[in-house]
């Protein structure tokens, strides 16, 4: 067993978790599906993203992360739904910066389904459930890393990460971390640099008080890509070139940024009480610049002239957000007759201020885009013929741009939305975690949520203001029996509540509201093989679906089942197994959307495998190999149903050699070449092309 700052880790599984509860609990006595990847799985695999690390998670798909500041709602998704993402334990609204750095993480806990009780802050509880992301912290001894990756298209990752206590006796520690990314891609034009620095100080007079603060600034930026359209990849006469960037090659880089500062106060009031005040404050801004192809049904699906040409527009989503939480909690741990209690009391306040604009130059062809095509208007501006792309036309910021009229006299510059948005949560809650005769562990608990929308839009279709409030007692109980050493079986509920923030429609009078009901086993054999399986149903109300420009509300609904497992017969082998199955739909007919349709980017079915040996032997001691596989099943584009890509699969491999000073490793993502399309999320009807084979070399100094 190794003890780092997020809790104790035996090769590749975590001990406990503190994402469900607030406290570190025992992961077999929560009564829901938490999966933990610690720092020792990271290392193994070398993901070069979070969306990549998570695939490990049964049900659980990221963002393509070639998009900066894209246009979705979440950034990841969890049973079907959209799932916040945190920094430890606190949202970070819209995953500003460098999303992907992964010199600070320590762990990664994914908490599954509505999580109300504990968690408000930004729009609310999570949805679909929680991307955490557990930060390092400073430790008593001195040690360092310092790294660099060199790979394909001209990758260059530099990292380091040093833990240097101020004073001797350890009440003042410091730790910092920090890294570079520089890579080209496989895909025409795309070239990409982020960076992230994270410094940590922690205060304490090692008996009852503890003070972290932690700095957080980071930037990602690269040209926005818009995918492909399903004609010319999935369907059509012709095939579009799988590399091809649409727009100009000299357009602005888009770019995505954020910086934070997050207060950590801990405090033993007594041997039973304890407190703990978390706050954090950030401020952030992204700006994506596109040149969009649009074509016959007003998205970028299908052409406007066919085979193969689009209509041309410039387009630009820009966006502030600032962010101000503050969570305190008292906790009490005793013990009372045959029971072991955790009782947990707490408030937290939120308040986000968003301001956005969405504008479009259609470049002459808005008659075109919003009258049933040129066959109608006699007229149109720039094309783009993708089977032979030429981009002719420059991109310029169409809030720069004049307002000027076509033949028909329609206006060409659209300011879709200007937005001024203010989101604030509060809540109040209660918990009780009991475990009676050391078989039954009890979790129940109540929270009084309230929300609150402000909207300002001066934009040209929906102007006006927006103001909504709601207030809503939200519970979460479940159980875990011990039906045997080693074999538990739970159950339990939970509801959510939120509001969605980013351009969300005017005259929305309600949060969206979720429930949840889930079941399933929680095993450990011998220590060996752990794991969880799990049936589950989440229901939503009044959610926002994006179609094209136009925001639709809906209800929906998911269920399915999954099985997260690890194998670790020996200290020398690790096996990873995961597989998910959801059914996602929509549970009401929409415009264009009938009830029944499944949800776009969602595959029904999806799993993993990763198996790692680490060698003993006197000439081999520090070398380790591995190797993985993740599937997905065929998913929809569209909401509408029309288009579908087919399944895949992505194998990767390493071989790495490490002591107590050194290290290398060599990886190989898409090992077997392997060549498919995944669903983009943009206007509607766009897919992405599978990343090229691609191999990655570190090497790194350690102390």
């Amino acid at each position: 067993t190794t003890l780092t700052t997020a809790g104790p880790v035996q090769g590749y599984r975590a001990l406990s978790a503190m994402s469900a509860t607030k406290s570190a609990t025992p992961i077999e006595q929560i009564p829901q599906s938490i999966q933990v990847l610690p720092h020792s799985i990271l290392d193994d695999q070398k993901p070069l993203t979070v969306s990549e690390a998570v695939q490990n998670v049964s049900n659980v798909q990221g963002p393509n992360t070639r998009s900066i500041g894209d246009t979705q709602f979440y950034p990841y998704t969890i049973r079907g739904f959209g799932a916040q993402a945190w920094l430890d334990g606190m949202v970070m609204p819209f995953s500003l910066g460098d999303r992907d750095a992964m010199a600070n993480v320590e762990r990664i806990e994914v908490l599954k389904g509505p999580n109300a009780i504990l968690y408000g802050g930004g729009g609310g509880a999570p949805i679909g459930g929680a991307i955490n992301i557990v930060s390092k912290l400073p430790t008593a001894t001195p040690s360092g890393e310092f790294g660099i990756t060199f790979g394909s298209h001209r990758y260059v990752q530099t990292y380091f990460d040093v833990n240097q206590p101020i004073t001797t006796n350890g009440t003042v520690l410091f730790r910092t971390t920090g890294e570079y990314t520089g890579t080209n891609s496989f895909i025409d034009v795309l070239e990409q640099d982020r960076y992230s620095i994270n410094p940590t100080l922690t205060l304490t007079n090692k008996t009852d008080t503890t003070l972290t603060i932690q700095g957080h600034i980071s930037k990602s930026q690269q040209q926005a890509y818009q995918g492909l359209p399903v004609t010319g990849t999935l369907v059509g006469g012709f095939r579009a070139d799988r590399n091809l960037f649409i727009g100009p090659a000299d357009i602005p880089r888009s770019f995505s940024e954020v910086m934070g500062l997050t207060v950590t106060l801990d405090h033993k009031l007594s041997e039973i009480w304890s407190a703990n005040v978390k706050a954090r404050w950030s401020k952030g801004s992204s700006q994506q610049n596109s040149q969009l192809v649009t074509g016959f049904d007003g998205t970028g699906a299908t052409p406007e002239i066919p085979p193969s040409t689009w209509l041309l527009a410039n387009s630009v989503l820009a966006e502030e957000l600032e962010e101000f939480s503050i969570n305190p909690t008292l906790t009490a741990k005793f013990r009372l007759a045959n029971t072991k209690n955790v009782v947990l009391f707490g408030a937290d306040y939120s308040r986000v201020t968003e301001k956005g604009q969405l504008a479009v130059d259609y470049l002459g062809s808005a008659c075109a885009a919003f009258f049933g095509g040129i066959g109608a208007c006699g007229f149109s501006g720039p094309t783009v013929d993708l089977n032979n792309p030429v981009f002719g036309v420059p991109w310029i910021d169409p809030r720069n741009v004049p307002q000027y009229q076509d033949f028909f006299g329609i206006d060409q510059v659209a300011m879709f939305a200007d937005v001024k948005n203010v989101f604030t949560t509060k809540g109040i809650y209660g918990q009780l975690q009991s475990s009676i005769y050391d078989r039954l562990h009890v979790l129940a608990g109540v929270r009084l949520a309230n929300i609150e929308m402000k909207q300002v839009d001066s934009g040209d279709f929906t102007p006006g203001t927006t103001v909504a409030e709601d207030t809503k007692l939200l519970p979460r109980i479940g159980a875990v029996f011990d039906v045997a050493k080693g074999l538990s079986v739970y159950a339990s509920y939970s509801e959510g509540m939120r509001a969605v923030a980013r351009f969300s429609p005017v005259g929305r009078s309600l949060p969206e509201y979720s429930r949840q009901g889930e079941a399933g086993l929680k095993f450990r054999i011998n220590d060996q093989l752990t794991g969880t399986v799990a049936v589950f149903k989440i229901e939503r109300d009044n959610v926002p679906v994006n179609s094209g420009f136009n925001t639709l509300l809906a209800s929906q609904e998911a269920q399915g089942y999954e099985a997260d497992l690890l194998w670790q017969p020996t200290r020398n082998w690790q096996v990873i197994g995961s597989y998910g199955n959801t059914v996602a739909r929509f549970s009401d007919s929409l415009l264009g959307v009938a009830a029944g349709n499944k949800f776009p980017i969602v595959p029904e079915h999806s799993g993993r495998v990763w198996v790692n040996y680490r060698f003993d032997e006197p000439l081999l001691k520090g070398l380790s190999i591995g190797a993985g596989i993740y599937a997905a099943s065929s998913q929809f584009v569209d909401a509408a149903n029309l288009y579908k890509v087919d399944g895949f699969y992505m194998v990767d491999a390493k071989i790495a050699y490490d002591t107590e000073f050194f290290k290398a490793a060599l990886h190989v993502k898409n090992l077997t070449g392997n060549e498919y399309f995944v669903p983009y999320a943009f206007l509607g009807g766009q897919v992405a092309p599978s990343d090229a084979r691609a191999v990655y070399g570190t090497v790194a100094y350690k102390y």
